[in-house]
């Protein structure tokens, strides 16, 4: 166990002494707060304003500007979950192409605890970033506007980002494992920070893309674990308005809302509920995981 952890603590710590890696690994985040700072932001609200037209003198212009800034939040922390991960799990390259995996493979550690340590170093980075940002996000939301969050949806929102940190982490261990380069491993982290803000419905809700689009997108577990954090997010001052209306437009703005901005997760066509969409992410993790364990000493080198 020791060897286990003195090895995890040196790929968590690789990461957060190269702050280029930080950085790079934050790119998609950065982009989604920016685009929503000088264009989605405006976009969005008047989105709202004109579903809530019939009953705008009910509903604070405060509590408009949460749901927007609320969908901002869940987009930078699904797309963080995206990126930690895969820039973290890049030691694993680094270790092959400089050498290093034959210093390692002549210590007492066994391939099941190296494998296992690059998966748990990743996950924890994962999950300490996107819990920073979670905590920087709510409280910079409660100061902007009520959120109204009760503690058991706060719990529920960082377990959702320990979820999607070890699920991203399982998903991009396959992928890593087949590169031998840095050269390979960046340009395809190119492709993930264009593609991750469009898959989780960071960008623009998936709603709006056609329907095989959206099978496409609902397929990914990181698309899952966002619909998980926007729901939740959003959920206390949705629930508010509601209230607030009284039963004035028969829920129809909730609902409306509630639709357009993904709050819930399609598989094939199929409504989830929220445990069942946990289920879904497990499962795929599951399997991500098992197939780590069959590809892992197919790629690396025996001892």
């Amino acid at each position: 166990m020791n060897r286990f952890m003195g090895f995890t603590r040196r790929n968590i710590l690789i990461y957060f002494k190269d702050k280029s890696s930080i950085i790079f690994s934050m790119i998609t985040p950065i982009i989604v707060f920016l685009l929503y700072v000088l264009f989605l932001k405006g976009t969005f609200v008047n989105g709202l304003n004109n579903a809530a037209a019939p009953i705008k003198d009910f509903i604070k212009a405060g509590d408009i500007d949460s749901l927007a800034n609320g969908f901002l939040l869940a987009g930078i922390l699904g797309s963080s979950l995206i990126t930690v991960p895969y820039n973290c799990l890049i030691t694993i390259v680094n270790d092959r192409e400089r050498k290093v995996d034959y210093d390692i493979l002549s210590t007492p550690l066994s391939r099941v605890e190296i494998i296992l340590s690059y998966f748990a170093g990743a996950a924890a980075c994962a999950f300490i970033m996107s819990a920073v940002i979670l905590t920087v996000g709510l409280t910079a939301l409660s100061l902007s506007g009520e959120m109204y969050l009760t503690g058991k949806v706060i719990a529920m929102l960082y377990l959702t980002a320990l979820l999607g940190s070890l699920s991203s982490t399982a998903i991009f261990m396959i992928v890593v494992m087949f590169f031998k380069t840095n050269a390979s491993v960046g340009a395809f982290m190119g492709i993930i920070s264009a593609a991750a803000g469009f898959i989780i419905g960071a960008f623009i809700p998936l709603s709006e893309f056609s329907k095989g689009v959206q099978n496409f997108c609902f397929l990914f577990p990181a698309t899952a674990v966002t619909i998980l954090l926007r729901r939740n997010i959003l959920s206390g001052v949705l629930s508010n308005i509601d209230t607030t209306l009284n039963g004035l437009d028969g829920g129809l703005f909730k609902q409306t809302v509630e639709e357009a901005f993904d709050f819930k997760f399609k598989f094939m066509g199929n409504l989830l509920s929220e445990a069942g969409t946990c289920y879904y992410i497990l499962g795929v993790t599951l399997l991500a995981v098992i197939a780590i364990g069959v590809i892992y000493p197919k790629v690396y080198k025996r001892k």
